[in-house]
């Protein structure tokens, strides 16, 4: 199981939202390029970005930032937020994007989500659902689209979608440790791999997220705040053998 540490930019700038609340921002010092490479020197092998300004107001704001991190990571970086068509998803991934990944558009353009896949192939490209008790949230989180996180999931694999990334809207950048619930019973009805966000504060979880069948789990919160040592994470995750 992967270990991945989160980038989110807002303004320009590396930030955590708490709950996916913009009024509750915490901003880290360093720039994005110096960010990302303290993560990969701790060891990570794929960055988690995500333009919190494109998730919300639907324009990639912070294109020059991830650019600059794209060409200097070194490692495969995911990237989301304000990806609307299958054109966007093109050009980011022609720029050096790993993965794609796409929330709003999931629900509200389900067919470009599907040519993307069909013109990239499903490694390419992931689905984010993010959920506040157990309904998916749109466009930054700030709107409700009355489907349920499982229901979408299996959508979006009858278009051809074979990674997703789960994520508890309550618990993110909380510390409160994931929904372990809900990850099991997304797991034992999609069977596709599932990357798991929100909430991550320990090893422990990460050794738990594992053992459900997690394929990677995104940590941000907490190796920002020192809660959790993305190396040792990681180390401790790989003896598990998991």
């Amino acid at each position: 199981m992967q270990v991945i540490p989160a980038i989110d930019l807002r303004g320009g700038r590396c930030v955590r939202l708490s709950q996916g609340d913009y009024s509750k921002e915490t901003v880290f010092d360093g720039d994005t390029v110096e960010i990302g490479r303290r993560w990969v020197d701790a060891g990570a092998e794929r960055l988690h970005v995500v333009d919190l300004d494109g998730a919300r107001d639907g324009v990639r704001a912070n294109a020059p930032a991830v650019a600059a991190l794209v060409k200097a990571a070194g490692v495969p970086v995911q990237l989301g937020g304000g990806i609307r068509d299958a054109a966007g998803a093109s050009e980011l991934l022609s720029l050096g994007v790993d993965r794609v990944i796409f929330g709003t558009t999931a629900i509200e353009a389900p067919d470009e989500v599907e040519a993307t896949v069909s013109s990239h192939g499903p490694e390419r490209v992931v689905v984010s659902v993010d959920a506040r008790d157990g309904l998916v949230a749109t466009r930054g989180w700030r709107e409700s689209a009355r489907v349920q996180a499982a229901d979408l999931m299996l959508e979006m694999a009858g278009r051809g979608v074979r990674r997703f990334i789960y994520t508890d809207i309550s618990r993110d950048g909380t510390l409160s440790h994931p929904n372990f619930v809900a990850v099991a019973g997304l797991i034992g009805k999609v069977r596709y791999p599932i990357v798991v966000a929100g909430g991550v504060s320990s090893v422990d979880d990460l050794l738990r997220l594992g053992r459900l069948g997690a394929e990677a789990a995104v940590t941000g919160m907490a190796i920002y705040t020192g809660a959790l040592d993305l190396g040792r994470a990681i180390r401790e995750v790989k003896a598990a053998g998991l």
